[in-house]
């Protein structure tokens, strides 16, 4: 995601060169401007005024000629996977998928980065906009029985009762006696910049996009987006070099469409390969031709990748990249990282944190900000987009037994009671040593689309989270340190994992100690492996709503998720087998896990995320982030942390909240 050998960048410096003023020196390429140190001679015998001076047998003065080697600018990136293969579109684990992101930042720039929880263009000269004109909505006609994208995004075939968009991007019902409808079909045209190149001098061109597209849809690539690949239109349009389009099916309604453009493939070196030879071929595997600040030189398996400077990059003009040569080692122990870090044999250190995945980092944290206060390294800590929460199974399965299968968390009033009970801030200071958030709802307060007006919060207060549940008609009748009701405690099951996980299981114990101390509710804990704990309906515990109260960890894009808590993210199936539950228009391996049912929470949610317009989408989402706040089916504990180290000595890098990569902008990295 063997190593090269460092290049070296040499410039001869002759004395001979000082004697003769015409001479000049040859030019050095570098990113620095190179001084020619100060030269002395020694002559082996000392030399006379004149030549006939010279005595019989006296050596003549040697002039040597002294090169300078300028030092080579090499940077060692630590990480702890190593990818499975350098193809896009290849089979890959999880692990080896995030070291492929890692080695891809080198290799490529961009396409377009996610940043800031927005988007910039890199390979391109802007994004589309409907309001520029490079994206359109046209109206066109689908017939009974032709295939239409519905309104929840999938691929039907039109007939009664079908929900669409129609032109205008309003959701319709179809009733199946007009024999058809008019819905909206989105195109959209992207523009290269100018100048782009391939690491082989060939022109970078629309062309190596649509053969991206193509390799994309093939189901000879298991790693693709075909979900976004199969609601477009075939062929996609190269218009010319630079420009290429393409057609969503009729009735998608795709929000993030400004975003949606592949990583080009070399069509003039890869052209004639099937997807299933690419996919199979080594030196696409292991030595994929670049179109970033690096290329790829050797990749010694178990090792370590190394690369040298493309000298075809697109941005060489600015002095870019500002290093020579970059390595990247595969070190899978947390502590031999650190301690190579502090040696100098890293540079910098990746804990490859992506999504809900955790960092090597996390449990090093106190370490690496001893190291900072020390000056020994340079940690980097940033608030993510991961957010860790405590979830209510407010709708379990048919038959599940126990307080929570009678309703328990059918009313809201117990769910606050849970979030005044908790000291989550004491929990994030602690566990993410005051560098994170509580959030009150699914989003960081960083988020664009967030506005703390007229969101409820819930502060620790033991006090008002008693008297909420002794409304409910809790009380500790006993005296025996847990709330009881007509003879039952409240004593609830709460599963965490994948096991192993040593943030969650801090968190877990915090849980069970503050719920019991602070308002006598009592927590039996159960650790579960990552297939038990995450499997899908009916069998899993989490989405198959298998659970009391339950934690893990949502990811907040861009696109805030209030989806998740939708009936179209229903964990249930649609076909009417044992879900009490049951909506109609779920789907079976949904995010919904909570069972939350709200329809004006999902009215707000989906006007939100349908919206193509940035002011409309802003106001719906902050509606729906309201109505969760007051609902609140899942308390949010506190935001994870994204974390990278370096030396002191290394510059450029910078964390981004919401782009996957720590190495983002790679070719801003210098070594001092």
């Amino acid at each position: 995601m063997t190593p090269p050998k460092p290049i070296s960048l040499i410039s001869f410096i002759s004395l001979v060169s000082l004697l003769f003023s015409a001479c000049t020196a040859q030019p050095v390429v570098t990113t620095q401007v190179f001084q020619p140190p100060q030269l002395t001679i020694s002559a082996l015998t000392a030399a006379p005024a004149t030549a006939t001076a010279v005595a019989k047998g006296t050596p003549t003065p040697v002039i040597r000629a002294i090169t300078e080697t300028p030092k080579t600018k090499s940077l060692t990136v630590c990480m702890p996977y190593e990818p499975d293969t350098l193809y896009e579109y290849g089979k890959s684990g999880r692990d080896g998928l995030l070291a492929q992101a890692a080695v891809f930042e080198a290799v490529r720039d961009g396409p377009i980065d996610h940043r800031n929880f927005d988007y910039q263009p890199i390979l391109l000269e802007k994004l589309p906009s409907l309001k520029d004109g490079d994206a359109a909505i046209a109206a066109v006609t689908v017939r009974d029985g032709e295939d239409l994208v519905d309104a929840s995004g999938g691929l039907v075939k039109l007939a009664k009762d079908v929900k669409y968009f129609d032109a205008d991007g309003i959701e319709r019902v179809y009733d199946g006696k007009a024999k058809s409808v008019r819905a909206m079909q989105m195109t959209v045209t992207f523009k290269l910049k100018q100048g782009l190149k391939w690491e082989d001098g060939q022109p970078l061109t629309a062309d190596d996009v649509a053969f991206a597209w193509q390799l994309a849809k093939s189901p000879d690539s298991p790693t693709a987006n075909h979900f976004l690949t199969n609601r477009m239109k075939d062929p996609v349009v190269v218009v010319d070099s630079r420009t290429i389009r393409w057609t969503y099916m009729p009735g998608y309604k795709d929000s993030l469409y400004s975003a949606r453009f592949p990583a080009p493939y070399p069509k003039h070196l890869y052209g004639k390969l099937t997807p299933a030879q690419l996919a199979n071929d080594p030196s696409v595997n292991r030595k994929p031709l670049s179109f970033g600040a690096f290329k790829i030189d050797e990749w010694i398996p178990g090792k370590q990748i190394t690369l040298s400077k493309n000298p075809n990059y697109f941005r060489a003009a600015e002095g870019l990249p500002k290093l020579d040569a970059l390595i990247y080692r595969f070190v899978p122990d947390v502590d031999q990282m650190v301690s190579e870090l502090l040696s100098g044999k890293c540079d910098a250190g990746i804990g490859l944190r992506s999504g809900t995945t955790d960092s090597i980092f996390d449990s090093k944290i106190e370490m690496l900000l001893q190291a900072k206060t020390q000056g020994t390294l340079a940690p980097q800590f940033v608030g993510g987009t991961t957010i860790e929460h405590l979830d209510f199974n407010i709708s379990p399965v048919e038959n599940y037994v126990g307080l929570v299968g009678e309703g328990l968390f059918q009313n809201a009033k117990i769910r606050q009671a849970f979030a005044y009970c908790i000291d989550r801030k004491s929990i994030a200071d602690t566990l993410m040593y005051g560098r994170s958030e509580v959030p009150p709802v699914y989003v960081s307060s960083a988020h664009p689309f967030f506005d703390p007006n007229g969101v409820a919060t819930y502060p620790f207060n033991p006090d008002q989270g008693r008297a909420l549940l002794k409304e409910a008609g809790w009380i500790d009748s006993n005296k025996d340190g847990v709330l009881d009701k007509q003879g039952r405690s409240l004593t609830l099951k709460y599963v965490y994992g994948p096991t192993g996980n040593k943030l969650r299981q801090a968190v877990a114990l915090k849980l069970k100690t503050q719920l019991k101390d602070n308002c006598g509710v009592q927590l039996d804990t159960k650790e579960l492996d990552r297939g038990d704990l995450y499997g899908g309906f009916p069998d899993g515990v989490l989405f198959g709503r298998r659970f009391d109260v339950g934690q893990f960890a949502w990811v907040a894009d861009a696109e805030p998720p209030c989806n998740l808590y939708t009936t179209r993210e229903w964990t249930g199936a649609a076909d009417g087998s044992t879900d009490k539950y049951k909506v109609p228009s779920g789907y079976p391996q949904g995010g919904n896990n909570v069972g939350y049912l709200s329809p004006a929470f999902e009215e707000a949610c989906l006007k939100a995320v349908n919206a193509l317009d940035v002011t409309e989408k802003k106001k719906f989402h902050q509606q729906a982030m309201r109505i969760f706040a007051q609902d609140l089916p899942s308390i949010m504990l506190f935001v994870k942390i994204k974390v990278a180290v370096a030396r002191p000595n290394v510059n450029g890098m910078v964390l981004d909240a919401t782009h996957e990569s720590e190495l983002w902008n790679i070719e801003q990295f210098e070594v001092k």
